[in-house]
């Protein structure tokens, strides 16, 4: 419905669309008529969009869309991009088994009404599905997963208690493994014997024939049920995979081998062929398993460290309670020794605190009065009081946790290409089996030799290798990320990261300290002193300076009698009977104080330099002036040097005045300057610098330049503390270190360099051993036992390799 007010009536058209549904969205940000305008504005541009109606009132938007053309994904990027969002909630589904094949199968499922998007990792065995509410819920999802094949064992919504969900169905699997072959091991390894005591002629071979039945059905049909149910999931999804080759190389084995003992055809029986393929591949399984363990032991880690409970004063009695009954506002006690279960701001005691789970850094940072400290750190030495800020699944290692478990999830481009490779492999390992055993029928050799031969076909070919080749290395990398305080919240950042050719740094906070610093003293010495007692009660960052400074100089200052702050000007305070002004030079004419030529020419030459300067004042005499500046972190010219030769042009973008970003270009040797923009004005400078260079980076803050780094191919933030969590960036330095920069370049290029080398090793594996299976190389053949053990070693190879990112240097 339309609807047009003018104030004297009201008139209502009505529109009906024959092929329309309507779809109902929570509108987040709006605060005015206008909003409501430029929000329908935003979805009536969607594709698929037949009408818009926003709500200021309700915060909701109606619309009609063509279903089949209608996309939620892009509905929510047109939203996000004129500064609203949609509402949506995540959920965390853990399956009980996804093999690497099923990724894409899962995700076609959920293309349904209200999903906005929908990931599934095969190395955790989760999806992750972000939806709308008011169209669907949690059972609802449920209902179209299992209706799927697919067994779901939980759903998280990234509570605290969840997050070590990853490692117990991983676990689970790998119970699930154990449990088969501890039927199948010993039944194999008996028919083995069995086999060469029948061909010994120690027993008759009927009675091999007819023991190794006997023994080989429970490996069949228990051990080996995990892919006979797999094969009947893929089948029900109209595709085909690893479970597929096993269920039927093995079934075919053991069918045929019943027929020959049935005496329903001639030939050799070959139970011990699909008892030997279901054991190895097991065995391979169980391994691969216990590796992916290893693999995401970093998320573990941090999990572990996040407490369940927190100390307390609450009327005035330290009380323990579950962290995520804490409140922002009280005051959490944490005593040496233990993890510190809560962000905040100390307020009493002080000590020193681990955070090398959050940055990398090994030596304990000393915490006191004001400092932030953050939940999953440790209290090395000391006594801390700490008033909450965030808590629970609010706290920043809630927040990161589920970010890295998110960018996991995520496919990379590349992955696409192996997955459309993958979709169709295997089909062609079936249609190469069933040419196999025809060829070798028509050549005229025994049936049994042709069904060997198919069935080596069948269970060498290794589609799970592929599947694994890029997720395997995404969660190893990320991890290994994550452990040098990196967090990765976008893995498609890793494969942008080498086409990067510019990247455009904030000044203030990123190239520089972000704080003011005492760089030299002009004139009489002692105007430090007197500045630093007059600003003693100031909290203004250039009086923290000075104060800073003058205690390192002259030990504690004292505090003026009295003070005033001049707005625009700076302070005039009383001390000893002296008056003392501090302050910018109409501080000084005020007092009709001169500056004299020495101090005038110093100055002038410094302000052109980009530094600040002060004056102090003492009794109508200009005493002397004091420089400051935001000085560059110790890092910076290494890592734009670093830049340098890796081919990347280095970029100053800021908001700050020109003299000062001049300053530190000329210091860095940085030829282009972009100064005084603002936030959006950085942006459009970043989308200059695509057009002119290719790919760029953007590193910021993460709060004036927010938008900038949603702009840039890859948006690094440098934050720490509950911020980062809502840093818009790509990629986050949890501890601000721009060497970290570099490091993440360098990871990025090995997790890259580490997929290549596992989608190049799948491809050669399965190229050069698909028919020497078949038979097609003279002089060469695997029976099927050694073609199932040298599929389940390909996986393994495939995911010790990627496990090597783990001890990777960054």
């Amino acid at each position: 419905m339309v609807g047009i007010d003018d104030g004297l009536s009201r008139v209502g058209i009505g529109l009906r669309f024959s092929n329309g549904r309507e779809v109902r969205l929570k509108i987040i940000g709006m605060h005015c008529a206008t909003c409501s305008l430029t929000v329908q504005k935003a979805l009536l541009s969607v594709d698929g969009v037949l009408s818009a109606s926003v709500s200021l009132a309700s915060d909701e938007a109606v619309v009609i869309v063509d279903p089949a053309r209608f996309d939620y994904a892009k509905a929510l990027r047109a939203v996000q991009r004129v500064g609203y969002d949609i509402y949506r909630e995540t959920l965390t589904f853990i399956l009980r088994n996804l093999e690497p094949e099923e990724a894409c199968a899962i995700v076609r499922a959920l293309r349904i009404p209200g999903i906005f998007s929908a990931v599934s990792n095969p190395v955790n065995h989760t999806v992750i599905i972000t939806y709308n509410p008011l169209e669907i819920d949690e059972n609802g999802l449920k209902a179209i997963i299992e209706g799927a094949g697919f067994k779901v064992i939980g759903a998280s919504r990234g509570g605290t208690g969840d997050f070590d969900v990853d490692r117990k169905v991983v676990e689970a699997d790998l119970r699930d493994v154990r449990n088969r072959l501890i039927v199948a091991t010993p039944l194999t390894a008996l028919i083995f014997v069995l086999e060469t005591l029948s061909l010994a002629r120690v027993i008759p071979s009927i009675l091999y024939a007819i023991v190794s039945f006997a023994l080989s059905t429970p490996v069949q049909f228990y051990s080996g049920m995990r892919f006979i149910k797999g094969a009947v999931r893929a089948l029900r999804n109209a595709t085909a995979n690893m479970d597929t080759l096993v269920t039927l190389g093995t079934l075919s084995a053991y069918v045929f081998s019943v027929l020959v003992l049935a005496h329903v055809i001639g030939g050799n029986v070959f139970f011990d062929s699909s008892a030997a393929i279901i054991t190895f591949v097991l065995i391979g399984r169980y391994l691969e398993t216990r590796l992916k363990l290893r693999v995401s032991s970093t998320m573990r880690e941090l999990a572990r460290l996040y407490p369940r409970s927190v100390r307390v004063v609450r009327g005035n009695v330290e009380t323990e309670v579950p962290v995520n009954e804490v409140k922002p506002g009280d005051i959490a006690i944490v005593k040496e020794g233990e993890v510190i279960p809560v962000d905040g701001y100390v307020v009493g005691g002080e000590g020193y605190v681990d955070e090398s789970v959050m940055t990398g850094e090994p030596r304990p940072r000393h915490r006191g009065a004001g400092d932030l400290v953050l939940a999953g750190t440790a209290l090395t030495r000391g006594y801390l009081r700490v008033r909450v800020t965030r808590g629970g699944e609010y706290a920043f290692i809630a927040q990161v946790i589920k970010q890295v478990r998110q960018a996991q999830s995520l496919r990379l481009p590349i992955q696409s290409f192996v997955d459309r490779v993958a979709s169709y492999f295997t089909w062609f390992v079936i249609a190469a089996g069933v040419v196999t055993f025809v060829a070798w029928y028509l050549l005229g050799t025994p049936i049994y030799v042709a069904v060997l031969h198919m069935v080596s076909v069948l269970v060498i070919a290794c589609p799970c290798a592929l599947g694994l080749a890029t997720p395997i290395s995404v969660v190893a990398g990320t991890n290994n990320a994550l452990k040098h305080g990196i967090l990765i919240r976008d893995s498609r950042s890793i494969e942008l990261s080498p086409r990067i050719r510019a990247i455009a740094f904030d000044k203030t906070g990123t190239l520089t300290r972000g704080r003011f610093e005492v760089i030299s003293v002009i004139g009489d010495e002692k105007a430090l002193y007197y500045a630093a007692v007059a600003e003693r009660g100031s909290e203004h960052p250039i009086a923290r300076a000075i104060l800073e400074r003058a205690r390192e100089v002259y030990g504690e200052i004292p505090g003026a009698d009295n003070y005033d702050t001049i707005p625009g000007m700076g302070i005039i305070a009383q001390w000893n009977g002296l008056t003392i002004g501090v302050g910018n030079e109409k501080l000084v004419k005020g007092f009709e104080a001169v500056i004299n030529s020495e101090i005038e020419g110093k100055v002038r030459e410094i302000v052109d330099n980009g530094y600040t300067v002060v004056y102090v004042i003492v009794n109508n005499e200009v005493l002397g002036a004091i420089v400051l500046g935001d000085t560059l972190r110790s890092e910076t010219p290494a890592v734009i040097n670093e830049l340098r030769r890796m081919g990347m042009v280095p970029v100053i973008v800021t908001g700050d005045r020109a003299e000062a970003a001049r300053m530190v270009a000329r210091k860095l040797g940085i030829e282009h300057v972009y100064a005084g923009l603002t936030p959006d004005e950085k942006a459009d400078v970043v989308k200059e610098l695509k057009s002119k260079v290719g790919a760029v980076a953007m590193v910021g803050d993460g709060i004036n330049d927010a938008v900038a780094l949603k702009t840039a191919d890859i948006g690094i933030a440098m934050g720490v503390g509950t911020d980062a969590a809502k840093i818009a960036g790509d990629v986050v330095l949890l501890d601000s270190d721009l060497i970290k920069v570099i490091s993440f370049i360098k990871l990025s290029r090995k997790i890259l360099s580490n997929i290549r080398f596992n989608v190049l090793y799948a491809f050669i594996y399965n190229a050069v051993l698909i028919p020497i299976a078949a038979g097609a190389v003279p002089g060469l053949t695997i029976r099927p036992e050694w073609a199932g053990l040298a599929m389940a070693l390909s996986s393994i190879t495939v995911t010790l390799n990627a496990l090597r990112l783990k001890q990777s240097r960054v």
